[in-house]
């Protein structure tokens, strides 16, 4: 009988491909939590807004922050378009209102609010760090030079927390500390973002924000005493400020002054599981569940620079329970709470979530 050979070669052909493709496809690695995260935080970017629904203005600095941070540790080229469509998109913007804020319109990312100035500028950093676009380390600086305009002499010097109101908050000063040191070294002008940095530091130690645990406060009232509770947040931007501060001057002892900052946070302000958290209902709402993740993020930037083994456990422990506990089940959405159990979901909660993954990527490269 005549063979058909062309079939036999076809059903061989076929078996084949079927065959590859399994064993190709088993080769391939499931992605791993972190990615899944960033994947998740995505679907919540508005690529008409260049910002994440769910959560607020401030918020989607630090989410963007969180992306390129991610980029920059892994090498993933493919968020450069999202960094570039938010920087177009949001340089001149009407944002919509909040449950926290009214509608505001905003040019160069300058509003009423220092702290919002901030993140933003930090962000931007980031983003030329990645990329090496002037554009961005400019416009860094276009909005420095707003920030400096809350500086006065008022209980001795410092930033306002907002425009028109008599507070000077620790958040919105340890921001123009960082982004001043952050500013001396990358800029031929050094010399002035030094001088800022410094005069900054100088007024913020001598306030009583920084108190014997030492853990920082809120912020300075208006009867020039320094009041407020310990947020998180607050416990972690003073450790990149200090570290780059060191950086600029090479003096370890602000490094070391930020170690004592980090060790106090981590002692009285996590779990009885280890787990970092934040303070009960006010880091909670909108702009709350924010926080935790900015205290990671730059526990990981002092971490990179003392090799503090203790911070680095800190770090991965909390990545894990984040995986393990915080995670809605068969998802990588997290909650607000880290060791569990899982709340909602949101932008905010998420991209928090990602500054402690990309951290634990951070300390373990």
């Amino acid at each position: 009988m005549r063979k058909n050979y062309s079939l036999i070669s076809l059903k061989f052909g076929v078996l084949f491909l079927f065959l590859f493709a399994t064993i190709f496809s088993k080769a391939q690695p499931a992605k791993d939590f972190t990615s899944r995260a960033i994947e998740s935080l995505q679907e919540w970017y508005n690529s008409e807004t260049g910002l994440w629904q769910t959560t607020g203005w401030w918020n989607s600095a630090n989410a963007l922050t969180g992306i390129i941070r991610y980029a920059k540790v892994t090498g993933d080229k493919s968020y450069v378009a999202i960094i570039e469509n938010t920087f177009q998109k949001t340089k001149m913007i009407k944002v919509p209102a909040s449950e926290a804020y009214p509608e505001q319109t905003t040019v160069n990312y300058i509003n009423e609010y220092y702290d919002d100035e901030g993140w933003w500028a930090l962000a931007w950093v980031e983003a030329y760090d990645f990329t090496g676009n002037h554009k961005y380390l400019e416009m860094a600086k276009t909005i420095f030079e707003d920030m400096t305009k809350g500086w006065d002499e008022r209980c001795g010097g410092g930033i306002y927390w907002k425009k028109g109101m008599l507070y000077k908050s620790a958040i919105s000063n340890e921001l123009f500390m960082l982004l001043s040191a952050r500013l001396a070294l990358r800029d031929e002008n050094n010399a002035y973002y030094k001088s800022w940095a410094l005069k900054e530091w100088n007024w913020f130690s001598q306030t009583g924000m920084i108190n014997d645990l030492p853990l920082v406060l809120d912020g300075v009232k208006d009867s020039c005493f320094a009041a407020g509770r310990h947020y998180t947040y607050n416990q972690g931007v003073i450790l990149a400020a200090l570290t780059d501060i060191s950086k600029i001057t090479g003096d370890k002892s602000y490094v070391e002054q930020a170690s004592r900052i980090a060790s106090a946070a981590i002692k009285y302000m996590s779990t009885e599981t280890g787990a970092l958290r934040g303070h009960p209902k006010q880091e909670e709402g909108a702009d709350g569940v924010q926080f935790k993740g900015i205290f990671m993020r730059h526990l990981s930037y002092l971490y990179q620079h003392t090799k503090n083994v203790s911070f680095r456990e800190y770090i991965l422990k909390n990545a894990g329970s984040i995986e393990k506990s915080g995670a809605q089940s068969g998802t990588a959405l997290v909650g607000s709470q880290w060791d569990g159990p899982f709340d909602k979901a949101d932008a905010g909660r998420q991209s928090s979530a990602v500054d402690a993954l990309v951290s634990a990527i951070e300390v373990t490269k």
